[in-house]
Parts: C-alpha cells; structure tokens; sequence
C-alpha cells in the first residue's frame, strides 16, 4: 500500500527536499504541497492523504496551528499529523500533540533518516518524535497556558484584530479581550503606559519561549 502524504510548509526549499527525498520511497507519495497553512484543511479535503507534513511557522499567513491540527483531526480522524518545524519549545510539543498531532520533527533533524521513519510510523497508527522533542514532552512545568490561550496569543502575535482571532476561534470578541487579561495575568505581564496589553503579552510570551520570536 502506498503512504500518501501532503506537506505545507513556507520555505520552498523545504518542500523541495521532501519532494526530492520522498521520490526515493516507493512505498509514500507526496501527492500535493501548499506554501499556506491556511490551505492545510482544503488539501486533505481535495488529495485524501494519510500523513500531513505541517509546518507551525506560516509567515504572510494568518494560521494558528493548534486550531487548525484539531479541526483536521476532529474532521479527518484518520489522517496522521506530522510537525515539521525549527522551533522546539515544549509547549508548543504538548499543545500540538494534545490538538492531535502525532508527531513532532525539528528541521534539524537527518531528514533522509528521519522522514519515512515518521511517515510510516504515523501510517501504521503509532508516534514519532525528535528525541529532544520527547525529552520536552515529559516535562511538568510548561502549562502556563490553556490551548485556548495559546492560541489567542500566537494570534495576536501574528497581528490579528480581537474580531478576527474571535471568528477564528469561534467565541466573543468579549472572550478574546478576558483571555487576554487572564494571559497577561498568568504571565505576570507588567502593564507600562503608552503600550497596549496585546503588545505587551506578546513581547512576555516571546521572551517567555512560549510563542516564536520575530524573524
């Protein structure tokens, strides 16, 4: 049986290794590839795969991937996640897999070794993690956040309007703004004058490690 895999991921040079490496395996097919997240669930809808290859670092677009892992997988049991990315913080690592990611891959890892170790793991029902991620995993002290805090955060991060995290998240405008003082409380996020809370909780939780620092 042949593994098909899909992958979204920003950087073209990424998709072309795993195109040029996965060619290689006659047992997986990449049948389709996106440079947006935001086109994560369309793929799955339109090329039926059974592994999904997902970066969580979209930048020019508006993707959270926490919510978007656990729609996919509310909508396509069946279909493996496998994160790809450069980042390793743990909560990232839990929150991702808690979404229903089954897998978690640094971009530093031997891609040539690692990949089909992880398609297949996914494809055959089990797990795969880089080592360093699974170190993380078991970690006790990275539930500052709720999911739903997390991904409100990285929303703002990514310059969203309260209107359009809460139409993302499908909750009130008024349930953006109290999450965000309960993060800010959580963080311990000092309020100065002159810059506003969403400003300052993204610079907190940036140099907290809880969402990617500015590129």
């Amino acid at each position: 049986m042949t593994i098909r895999v899909i992958a979204v991921d920003d950087h073209h040079l990424i998709l072309k290794a795993l195109s040029d490496l996965l060619k290689e395996y006659s047992d997986i097919q990449l049948v389709a590839t996106s440079n947006q997240g935001s086109q994560l669930l369309n793929l799955v809808k339109d090329h039926s795969p059974d592994v999904a290859i997902v970066d969580i670092g979209m930048t020019g677009d508006k993707f959270d991937p926490i919510s978007s892992v656990r729609t996919l997988h509310e909508r396509y049991p069946n279909v493996k996640v496998l994160i790809l990315t450069g980042y390793d913080d743990g909560l990232w690592a839990r929150e991702l897999v808690k979404a229903g990611a089954s897998g978690y891959m640094l971009k530093s890892d031997d891609f040539s070794l690692s990949i089909p170790q992880a398609v297949r793991a996914l494809a055959q029902g089990g797990k795969f993690f880089s080592p360093a991620i699974a170190d993380k995993l078991i970690e006790n002290d990275l539930d500052k956040l709720t999911p739903q805090e997390f991904s409100i955060i990285n929303l703002l991060s990514q310059g969203l309007a309260t209107d359009a995290i809460a139409h993302n998240l499908g909750v009130s405008d008024k349930r953006v703004r109290n999450v965000l003082v309960i993060i800010c409380d959580k963080l311990a996020v000092e309020r100065t004058e002159g810059i506003s809370l969403r400003v300052a909780a993204v610079k907190k939780a940036r140099e907290m490690g809880l969402i990617p620092k500015e590129t």
